[in-house]
């Protein structure tokens, strides 16, 4: 029997494939527990209809990822912190910081990347990742309060 995988089955297919399974496996199990559905046409239009508004949403939202990531290129953020008088910090810039700082800029999914939060004075680039394998730098600027 022609099965299409409607999720994928370790081992046995992947979500949207068409495979000749065995009859009882593909009757008792697969399409019993909806993992699959017998490939008639109308089932593999409707499958192949919505991978591709699928995949038409999801280059849309990376196309809008990218329109992000150009318009924070020239993003500053600033932030005043309480500072000693050789300029060392009592405190520090993390990554919630700047997340929390970025919403402004449509970013509300974007995650900044550190190694370590920031504790010194002066400007630092800094990468965020916009989500979808989209990224961008943007400049941190910490002041002495």
């Amino acid at each position: 029997m022609k099965i299409i995988f409607l999720k994928d089955v370790k081992g046995v297919g992947r979500k949207g494939e068409v495979k000749e399974i065995n009859d009882g496996y593909a009757r008792n199990f697969l399409i019993l527990k909806g993992f699959g559905a017998q490939a008639t046409s109308g089932v593999i239009n409707k499958v192949t209809k919505e991978q591709s508004e699928k995949n038409d949403a999801h280059i849309r939202k990376v196309q809008s990822l990218k329109k992000i990531g150009e318009s924070m290129k020239n993003v500053k953020l600033h932030f005043s912190l309480k500072a000693g008088e050789k300029g060392e910090l009592f405190g520090s810039v993390t990554t919630k910081d700047i997340e929390k700082d970025l919403v402004k800029y449509g970013a509300e999914e974007s995650k900044a990347i550190l190694d370590h939060p920031i504790k010194s004075l002066g400007e630092h680039k800094v990468m965020i990742d916009l989500g979808e394998g989209v990224t961008t730098e943007i400049v941190v600027e910490v002041k002495k309060q």
